[in-house]
């Protein structure tokens, strides 16, 4: 009999599960680049930016391994791969990172792992292991953002983008100002610092903080003789229409506006936030009794959110340890949509509801550590469902007036769970006039 030349199964198997990965990687719309000499390696993935359609010179190596039967310990949602240590230290050992991409090529199933996620040998064991999650780790477009991500983690000037074309709606933490008061009223006065005018005014019963000073001149969206403000104009006052600040081009014009909302916003909501002037946020109240925590609602019938807890050292709850309070630097912006409230939640930290805690920055740090996007969310809906409540969880005299949240429609979008962790910008050139700290 002649000897014939056979292709066994395995390879078979083998080359379909390549095959596979070079139909996915292609369908992402990637490029796959075939290796003529296999050395642990079969080929590479090249990335490509799915709106430009620009190649980026930027590979991950792919090792495949597929197989038509269960893989080692697999589950309807897990499975493993055993690694030798030679295969561990040449994928490692390389300038290129690398991912074993395990398929089944009869049933279509495909994930990927990185090389760096494999665990060594247990005691007495020579194989690594590799562990997958059928769920996560599955080879498509719910993972192709979080492999690029990964893929340029730690490259110096690379930018992951794992952005795609779908419609999507966004959320921004801007809230719109749907009324403004309808006149500034204005005079001369002769208390020009608010650290002067300020206490002359409280002396006098007039408690109200809606008003700037500025170069020997008292501004207020309050007429002067229905307060004490009245009483320190030198020689009357004059009214313009708040749409000249609102819309003006003149820089310092723009940043009295934008504190004299501030102002008028500390004013409304007097009776339940403070105003930290060092670290400009607003701050929800302490009890004045000694209740352990505060609840604000937001809407009819349901139960709020707690923005004040007192924690204690012990279970007993006789040694207070700290209390947390909501907090928020909020900034009016002038935007397309008009001006403006930028909503930046965060916490505070006092001994006591009032003492502030030295190391209360430490606790706002962990506290951010551990939060997630969802939280973050719920926390700019929470402010600014709390700004634009009904009358009835309110003052009614409400000199500005919010709406809902500004939204932006986009053609171009990404997977949540691909986004990273970004810096913060720095804020603008906006001053504080220190006038705030009067009033907290």
């Amino acid at each position: 009999m002649a000897f014939q030349k056979t292709y066994s199964r395995s390879s078979q198997i083998g080359e379909e599960g390549q095959r596979l990965v070079a139909l996915v990687v292609t369908r992402l719309g990637h490029i796959w680049h075939d290796r003529r000499v296999d050395h642990g390696v079969d080929g590479a993935i090249e990335f490509v930016d799915p709106l430009a359609r620009s190649a980026s010179n930027l590979h991950v190596m792919v090792q495949s391994k597929a197989t038509d039967v269960p893989f080692p310990g697999e589950t309807e949602s897990s499975f493993h791969l055993l690694l030798d240590a030679a295969d561990i230290a040449y994928w490692r050992g390389g300038s290129n990172p690398v991912i074993v991409v395990c398929s089944r090529p009869r049933d279509g199933g495909i994930w990927w792992a990185p090389v760096d996620r494999a665990q060594p040998p247990a005691p007495g064991r020579k194989a690594w292991r590799l562990d997958f999650d059928k769920e996560s780790d599955r080879l498509d477009e719910s993972s192709a953002g979080r492999l690029l991500s990964w893929a340029t983690r730690g490259t110096s000037g690379r930018v992951a983008s794992g952005r795609r074309r779908r419609a999507e709606t966004l959320e921004t933490n801007l809230l719109r100002i749907v009324e403004l008061p309808e006149a500034i009223f204005f005079g001369p006065t002769w208390k020009p610092k608010p650290a002067e005018l300020g206490p002359a005014l409280r002396k006098g019963g007039y408690f109200r903080s809606d008003w700037i000073a500025r170069g020997g001149v008292v501004y207020s969206f309050t007429r002067p003789e229905r307060g004490g403000l009245g009483r320190f104009l030198d020689d009357g006052y004059e009214a313009i229409d708040t749409m000249e600040w609102a819309e003006s081009k003149d820089i310092d014009t723009r940043w009295m506006f934008v504190d004299l909302l501030r102002q008028v916003l500390l004013d409304q909501e007097h009776k339940r936030l403070r105003y930290h002037s060092k670290k400009r946020l607003f701050v929800f109240r302490g009890p004045r009794d000694n209740r352990d925590a505060v609840k604000v609602k937001v809407h009819p019938g349901k139960s709020g959110r707690t923005v004040f807890q007192r924690y204690f050292k012990d279970d007993e709850r006789t040694e207070p340890k700290d209390c947390r309070h909501y907090a928020a630097a909020i900034r009016f912006v002038r935007t397309d949509e008009g001006w403006v409230a930028e909503i930046n939640p965060t916490y505070h930290f006092t001994f006591d509801g009032g003492r502030e805690l030295p190391w209360g920055e430490d606790r706002v740090k962990g506290m951010k550590k551990i939060e997630k996007n969802p939280a973050v969310r719920g926390l700019v809906q929470f402010w600014a469902e709390y700004l634009a409540r009904p009358p009835e969880l309110g003052d009614r005299y409400r000199p500005l007036l919010f709406g809902d949240l500004v939204t932006l429609d986009v053609d171009t979008g990404i997977e949540d769970q691909d986004w990273q962790a970004t810096a913060t910008g720095n804020e603008d050139g906006l001053a504080d006039s220190g006038q705030q700290g009067l009033w907290s």
